[in-house]
């Protein structure tokens, strides 16, 4: 998405550095500034002229602090200069004296509840057992992009900002709001970006709307230089399940706290999503969930690559594969007995006679009734085969509903649109939002071409950006997941009146919103299968990864090879995060097979890969330990914790 724009000279140009906390919490009693000369131009609260809080949809977070310091980090001025050596020096002569702030982190508004059944009278079953574990996902490094560019450039009054972002008319819109500028004056021209942990969802907005502050300010063009940061949200899951000898589990109760850091963004959805992969597809009688958000001194987090239900969904997963073997089951049997299709009402899916086939599948292939049987004895052999640890290797398996998009109870998103026009001599344009480069693109492209006969290079993007639509963020895989539907849906629309009305036709399709007290929070046609094989290298303190098993089955994919692609390099970087390292030796492989039944366009299988890839590795790392891992992901201090709680 470009939109044309007459060539600047470069010359005069500003370069800004945003000035930051150097303390998690307090206040800040006094700034010093260096003097500077005319050359430079330093934006602070006082140059705001409109607001100082940048919106997420209902919620909010400051642009910049001048009185309370929330995290470490956090941005209270920017200065402008001639180049960067010479911001930077000023920079290091800014001097902010701090209070100290005791004040105690949040403890979170009321919590979400989803529950169904009375817990009370499934868990007064005769003879039940109880299975009771605490599941810690998040602690990972700050996740950092590479040094981002954001432009700002005053052509004939109005403001063209170039710059990386998953979410275009959120920057137009926090720069008006933030600088009381008139939207109309503000245009958007987006670069390519890679954002695999939703990097350029919510930071690029602030740093345009801080670029721009130094532009109207300083009368001439600036860029702002920045490493754009993104932190997984911490996650911490109490579930207690009763059981009965047979395998049966009655109830389950589930307690799970969000740190969103310093500002909770998004929580009302982000609990939809954690409900969706906590709820387990199995025969309960009775479930409750409740989930708390809670505020800390630590950069916000929010979107990670999703919304945390990947993290929900692979503590369900490992959470049953420790019942099944608690009760004599195979892993695999036990699932092909208890699985229902009225397990998880919060997600429809298909019928689960699809999923049986694919765990038959993934472990016919990869002979995991074989080796879990092998691997569990010659864990609990008294004679040790390795000098440091037991036997240690491992495997396991796992699954995943697929899901995309926002939920059917999120009303703080407005519906995102795609519009397709048909225009004469067969030429086609898409006006939308979201990235027009790539794989999902080329998807996009060949529905058309498929519904209305149209060649692929007749098919075009909308460029103009006061013209584009709104299509929302690109988050939660909607421009593979939930798109397609709409593109499908709006070529439909036009077939009915091409050849009866003048052309050019034009429909635009809203994403659609399901409403009533039945109805699911997600809607999946997909399921993921995964089978892994580890082993756990004594010398390195590092779960090695043998072999990956992939059973994918879903409507007929547009494009498959995409799909595989996708899901090959879905199950790398899951297991390069979770703290696994791939094997060197000739005999590793990722074995993945799709099965496409039916006609419907698929839903994503972005997080279902990443959850059972996660739990599939974790239940693999505690057979190959014989004790239980506490904490994901998996580093080798999580590994000698696990060792020591054994002995």
């Amino acid at each position: 998405m470009t939109e044309k724009r007459p060539p600047i000279a470069k010359l005069g140009m500003l370069t800004g550095l945003i000035v930051r906390t150097t303390v998690a919490r307090g206040k800040i009693r006094n700034i010093t500034l260096p003097t500077l000369d005319n050359r430079f131009t330093v934006v602070g609260t006082r140059d705001i002229g409109g607001t100082n809080r940048v919106k997420a949809i209902v919620n909010a977070t400051p642009l910049f602090t001048s009185s309370t310091v929330s995290y470490k980090g956090q941005p209270v001025l920017a200065i402008f200069g001639p180049d960067s050596e010479s911001i930077e020096l000023a920079a290091r002569q800014v001097v902010i004296e701090y209070e100290a702030d005791e004040a105690e982190e949040g403890g979170g508004a009321t919590p979400y509840t989803w529950a169904f059944g009375s817990l009370e009278e499934a868990t007064s079953v005769e003879g039940a057992l109880t299975l009771e574990r605490t599941y810690r996902y998040g602690k990972l490094d700050t996740v950092n992009s590479t040094l981002s560019r954001i432009t700002v450039e005053l052509i004939g009054g109005d403001l063209h900002i170039s710059l990386p972002t998953q979410w275009p008319h959120h920057v137009r819109e926090t720069v008006a709001e933030v600088t009381g500028y008139p939207k109309k004056r503000i245009s958007l021209h987006t670069e390519v970006f890679h954002a695999p942990h939703d990097e350029m969802l919510f930071i690029p907005s602030m740093l345009a709307a801080i670029a721009a502050l130094g532009a109207l300010k300083s009368g001439t063009s600036v860029q702002l230089f920045s490493v754009i940061s993104n932190r997984r949200p911490e996650l911490t899951i109490k579930r207690k399940s009763w059981y009965t000898p047979d395998g049966r589990v009655h109830g389950e109760k589930i307690e799970a706290e969000v740190d969103q850091g310093a500002a909770l963004l998004f929580s009302d959805e982000m609990a939809n999503h954690l409900i969706a992969g906590l709820a387990p597809p199995y025969d309960l009688e009775a479930l409750s969930i409740s989930i708390t958000f809670r505020t800390s001194a630590k950069e916000p987090a929010h979107f990670h690559g999703d919304l945390g239900y990947s993290d929900a969904q692979a503590c369900t997963e490992t959470h049953y594969n420790t019942i099944s073997k608690l009760v004599g089951y195979n892993p695999l049997t036990w699932r092909l007995k208890f699985l229902s299709d009225g397990g998880n009402n919060a997600i429809k899916t298909e019928k689960c006679t699809k999923l049986k086939e694919v765990l038959e599948d993934v472990s016919e292939r990869s002979g995991f009734l074989r080796k879990c049987a092998a691997y569990e004895m010659q864990g609990q052999m008294k004679v040790k085969l390795s000098t440091f640890l037991n036997y240690s290797r491992g495997t396991a398996i796992a699954c995943a509903p697929g899901i995309s998009g926002f939920s059917s109870e999120c009303r703080q998103i407005t519906q995102q649109a795609v519009q397709i026009t048909l225009n004469a001599n067969n030429k086609v344009e898409i006006n939308t939002s979201l990235p027009t480069t790539g794989s999902s693109a080329e998807v996009w492209k060949q529905i058309i071409k498929n519904e209305l006969a149209i060649d692929k290079g007749d098919i075009t993007f909308t460029e103009d950006f006061s013209r584009i639509i709104d299509s929302g963020p690109v988050v939660l895989s909607v421009a593979i997941g939930r798109m397609p539907q709409q593109i499908k849906r709006a070529c439909a629309l036009i077939k009915e009146k091409r050849f009866v009305q003048p052309l050019p036709i034009s429909e635009s399709v809203l994403s659609p919103r399901q409403s009533g007290s039945n109805t699911a929070l997600f809607t999946s046609n997909t399921w993921v299968a995964i089978a892994l094989e580890l082993q756990i290298d004594a010398i390195m303190l590092q779960p090695v990864i043998r072999s990956v098993w992939a059973t994918i089955t879903m409507p007929k994919a547009p494009n498959e090879e995409i799909v595989r692609n996708k899901a090959h390099r879905s199950i790398v970087r899951a297991l390069k995060e979770a703290g696994g390292e791939l094997s060197y030796t000739s005999n590793f492989a990722i074995d993945i097979k799709i099965i496409s039944d039916g006609e419907q366009l698929p839903s994503s299988i972005s997080s279902a890969v990443r959850a059972a890839v996660n739990s599939a590795f974790q239940s693999a790392v505690e057979q190959a330990l014989s004790s239980a891992v506490t904490r994901f992901p998996i580093d080798g201090n999580v590994l000698l914790a696990s060792i020591k709680g054994k002995s």
